[in-house]
């Protein structure tokens, strides 16, 4: 029993720093994850956002305790890595772009400048956020799945679409000189102020894109809630413009 204690005794410090080196980024991933709780109460953060920072975090506080725990034992975490050699080094590398894109996928969960559901467009790439994930962020536009790469949002500049809550959407038409330019407008805008397809706030807006020697080529532009309807909603006002109002050219 005395040899057992003494054993217990030698290596207490040992014990109690092993045992920190698990309870205390246990305890800190604990902690973070009550504060960021009170971010989503208001509404500073999604819920499937939570659900891909914690699994991060997870991960993060996983190597933590396994770096730690060697240092405890004694292991020269230098000098392992260095009669690791070459396997290190393609481990490292292998490794870089992955922990680029979590490193980067942290800041777009913590920074919030898109969520589940925005339409964003970057780098040539147009899509309605579908999945802020471990490593990339999915977008979905009309029957198009795209993968980002988290690192391209803190590399790259992007658009988001419906940043305030609505999304814009746009089509020409054309006024030949014979017609009225005024009459046709008020038309227009009378279509316009009935639809219910269209948001009554923000206003729609017509402008005057063009003067040519035949005509006048007008912008209409108009706001949905629903990024996904906008082919649906032009082409029902296109429709509707089109038997009321006679207008030689809609794009």
């Amino acid at each position: 029993m005395d040899l057992h204690l003494n054993v217990v005794y030698t290596n207490l410090g040992l014990i109690i720093n092993l045992i920190l080196s698990i309870i205390v980024p246990i305890l800190l991933l604990k902690i973070f994850n009550y504060v960021i709780h009170k971010f989503v109460d208001e509404n500073s953060i999604t819920s499937s956002s939570l659900v891909t920072l914690n699994k991060i975090l997870r991960y993060i506080v996983v190597l933590i305790i396994f770096l730690a725990v060697l240092e405890v034992l004694g292991i020269d975490l230098h000098s392992l890595i260095v009669s690791l050699g070459l396997v290190s080094l393609a481990v490292t590398l292998a490794a870089k772009d992955s922990l680029s894109n979590v490193i980067s996928g942290i800041i777009i969960l913590l920074e919030k400048r898109f969520v589940i559901g925005d339409m964003i467009e970057i780098d040539g790439h147009k899509g309605q956020v579908k999945k802020i994930g471990f490593k990339s962020v999915e977008l979905l536009y009309k029957k198009t799945y795209m993968v980002i790469p988290n690192v391209l949002f803190t590399t790259k500049p992007f658009i988001n679409h419906t940043r305030n809550g609505y999304y814009a959407i746009f089509f020409d038409v054309r006024i030949l000189n014979k017609y009225d330019l005024d009459e046709k407008i008020s038309q227009l805008e009378k279509i316009l102020d009935n639809s219910n397809l269209i948001l009554k706030e923000p206003k729609y807006l017509i402008k005057i894109k063009n003067i040519t020697t035949t005509g006048v080529d007008v912008t209409v532009k108009s706001y949905i809630k629903n990024p996904n309807d906008d082919n649906k909603v032009i082409a029902e006002l296109i429709k509707k413009i089109k038997r009321e109002i006679i207008l030689e050219d809609i794009s």
